[in-house]
């Protein structure tokens, strides 16, 4: 039987310090670039880390050199050089660079599930060019009626980086907050909840969707824009909507690239639909194995 593989980590944080946690048993060894205090580091000690950021190339090239598998524990990662190292060298990237790639702009990943026939909520490019974007959101007003959502294409997570703009009077603040920023708009959806579904995928030789395993939907609640609790079950959630949103977690998943475990991240409805809000290409949300609320950590 042939070793596992060393997993290579770019990023250490609470969610690689999860990793960690899962891996130990199973005796894979799981080599990290990050900081040198880093949470996952301080529990997983080998002779393979490295100490550096996980945005920086050269320190991703060279934790390849200690490694079989790259993997992140977030999209925000320079997938350049993650596609530079699938193509030219045997070690295998997962989730694949294209799926990270992709999920790193909201708005294409936007536009790719509506492509791909997955519910969302509608939505439309800003012109962010200098002079452009306050006649570009008036436009995104006529047409989707206030409130509705501003938010950045790159760089944001958790809420941040979303501005919900009420009236004509936000618009101003909206462009001193994100003149600078790569935007889009999304029309406002009135949600009951929010549900989150972990994926695992997995792929045949050719890189074809092999297998789909969704976990049971989780409830997630945001303070000041952070998830703070999840509830397993959700609460006053029908159990119909909760296997709609693992079918739909299902189908997003499906149309990715790379094996891993995803999180799709929905809004229902007060009708009980289903509406994809993102996707994260990571383990995330921690109240699985629980049948009550419990923080977020």
């Amino acid at each position: 039987m042939s070793p596992r593989p060393v997993i290579g980590l770019l990023g250490g944080g609470q969610l690689g310090r999860m990793l960690c946690q899962a891996a130990a048993p199973l005796e894979v060894e799981i080599a990290i670039l990050d900081a040198d205090n880093a949470p996952a580091k301080q529990i997983n000690q080998t002779g393979r880390h490295i100490n550096g950021s996980y945005k920086d190339a050269e320190k991703i090239r060279e934790l390849a050199t200690h490694c079989g598998i790259l993997s992140v524990e977030t999209e925000h990662v320079d997938t350049t050089v993650l596609e530079e190292i699938a193509t030219n060298t045997d070690v295998a990237v997962y989730p694949s660079w294209r799926t990270i790639r992709l999920i790193q702009d909201k708005y294409k990943q936007k536009a790719y599930l509506d492509e791909q026939g997955i519910p969302v909520a509608e939505y439309m490019a800003i012109d962010t060019s200098p002079g452009a974007m306050h006649a570009s959101l008036q436009e995104v007003s006529a047409k989707f009626g206030f409130p509705w959502m501003l938010k950045a294409r790159k760089d944001a997570y958790d809420g941040r980086g979303n501005l919900k703009i009420s009236s004509k009077a936000d618009l101003d603040h909206a462009v001193a907050e994100f003149g600078n920023f790569s935007c889009y708009a999304e029309k406002y959806v009135p949600f009951k909840c929010e549900l989150s579904v972990l994926v695992i995928r997995t792929e045949d030789a050719e890189g074809r969707t092999k297998g789909l395993l969704p976990y049971p939907a989780v409830e997630t609640v945001h303070e000041d824009n952070i998830c703070s609790r999840v509830y397993m079950p959700p609460r006053a959630t029908p159990a119909s909507v909760c296997n709609r949103a693992q079918q739909v977690a299902c189908s997003v998943v499906d149309k990715l690239w790379g094996r891993g475990i995803f999180a799709v991240e929905t809004f229902v409805t007060k009708d009980g639909e289903i509406l994809v809000n993102e996707i994260a290409p990571r383990p995330h949300n921690s109240g699985h194995l629980f049948n009550e609320a419990v923080p977020y950590m």
